[in-house]
């Protein structure tokens, strides 16, 4: 088979596969008012809103995970934050966004991200450790600063109630971030027994 009768070949296959687009095809206006007034209200996203699907959304998302285990943050970061915007109501992205600033040590920016992340889920158990875990940190930075302690030791609290909710959603410790939850809160109890016997 020659170059041409090739080419001729694959341009016929192409035009096989091209559907006709009909005036039925397209939406009318009142569609296209009701869908930018869902997303204006809320109540759609504008992965609806542009007609993308779930799994065209996690298809990205498995591709931004292999950028972030490849060490590639900053790009794995670009599609996560364009995953958000496009579906702010995903815990999934939340999560890994908040696992991808703590990676940069941009703590609050992760904070709010895994805080996001169990409001959505609250059965994320990882999101639940590195949550508390960040407030632990913040919050024994704050105590040495001068005025803050009340606000350290609010911090503390909210901490320790992220540690034990990790620890009570998976009670048979099987999970690596709920083990982590138990060692923090073992550390920190121990910590605070040692103070006692020292004062």
């Amino acid at each position: 088979m020659s170059d041409k009768d090739l080419e001729k070949k694959e341009a016929e296959t192409e035009e096989d596969e091209i559907e006709e687009i009909t005036d039925d095809d397209a939406c009318s206006v009142e569609e296209i008012e009701e869908a930018i007034e869902g997303f204006l209200t809320g109540d759609l996203t504008l992965a609806q809103l542009e007609g993308m699907t779930a799994e065209d959304l996690y298809g990205i998302a498995d591709m931004g995970y292999d950028l972030l285990e490849e060490g590639k943050i900053d790009d794995a970061q670009k599609l996560f934050e364009g995953l958000n915007v496009y579906n702010p109501f995903d815990p999934y992205f939340h999560s890994v966004l908040g696992s991808i600033y703590q990676r940069q040590g941009k703590m609050e920016d992760a904070l709010r991200h895994y805080e996001s992340a169990v409001e959505l889920y609250p059965e994320d158990i990882n999101s639940w450790t590195n949550a508390g875990e960040i407030m632990l940190e913040m919050s024994a930075d704050m105590m040495s600063e001068e005025g803050k302690k009340e606000e350290a030791e609010n911090l503390f609290q909210e901490a320790i109630h992220c540690l034990r909710q990790s620890i009570e959603l998976d009670p048979e410790g099987e999970n690596a971030s709920s083990l982590r939850a138990r060692a923090l809160v073992g550390v920190v109890a121990g910590t605070i027994e040692a103070a006692r016997k020292a004062s």
